[in-house]
């Protein structure tokens, strides 16, 4: 019996001892891994760099003011300009010489008008108004007019411009490579108004005592370039 409980009471000491080194050892493992995690997220550091973050940065109302470049407030999202923005001294001296809408500057721009006249009779001494710019008078342009001639590249279609009723005919230059003596001929002419003679009205005239039939590809061509406000009085 002595024996017997001897051994029991081993046994039993053996059984405590091995659990508690087991216990111990996987504790310390535990704890190891958690602080091998701890370090590897960085957890504490984050959270600090991040409270740190929250404290240092710059609040989103801020981030999304506008900012000043040249006199000019510009969005950083668009690049548009921001309402209330000083324009620059060049954009702002544009505007107040535009008045209403107008300038005592030259105004760029680009029409052209093709007038068919294939078909058309033209009766004698009589006349067809092409083109009226008014209340503009025409700066820089351009006719082109493809008109019956006879042998010697002359017409007896004038092309007439200035301001009406004040119309004259213009000085037309004879296009050889695209014309046929006796049947049909090319002429052109620049336009630009002076101070003393604007030129707002373009027509073509018959110039001859019989009435004037347009064969099949007659045209007239009109290019405006450049246009400026008429000065003084005018006819609408």
């Amino acid at each position: 019996m002595t024996n017997k409980s001897t051994s029991t009471k081993i046994s039993l000491f053996v059984i405590f001892v091995l659990a508690s080194a087991i216990f111990s050892v996987n504790g310390n493992i535990y704890a190891q891994q958690n602080v091998t995690l701890s370090e590897a997220l960085n957890v504490t550091d984050t959270a600090e760099q991040n409270l740190a973050n929250e404290t240092d940065s710059v609040p989103v109302e801020e981030e999304l003011l506008p900012t000043t470049t040249d006199g000019l407030v510009t969005d950083n999202a668009t690049g548009a300009n921001a309402t209330g923005a000083t324009p620059r001294d060049e954009v702002e001296e544009y505007f107040n010489e535009q008045g209403n809408g107008t300038s005592d500057a030259n105004t760029i721009t680009r029409d052209s008008q093709t007038v068919l006249l294939e078909g058309g009779t033209l009766p004698e001494g009589d006349f067809i108004h092409l083109y009226d710019s008014t209340p503009y008078q025409i700066m820089n342009g351009h006719i082109a007019a493809k008109l019956p001639c006879n042998d010697a590249n002359s017409t007896d279609v004038n092309v007439l411009i200035g301001q009406a009723p004040n119309l004259l005919p213009a000085e037309l230059e004879f296009v050889g490579p695209l014309s046929t003596p006796g049947e049909l001929c090319l002429y052109h002419v620049d336009v630009a108004s002076d101070e003393t003679t604007p030129i707002t009205d373009i027509a073509i005239q018959n110039n001859s005592t019989e009435d004037i039939d347009f064969p099949a590809t007659s045209t007239i061509v009109i290019g405006v370039n450049e246009i400026a406000h008429l000065a003084g009085d005018h006819n609408e």
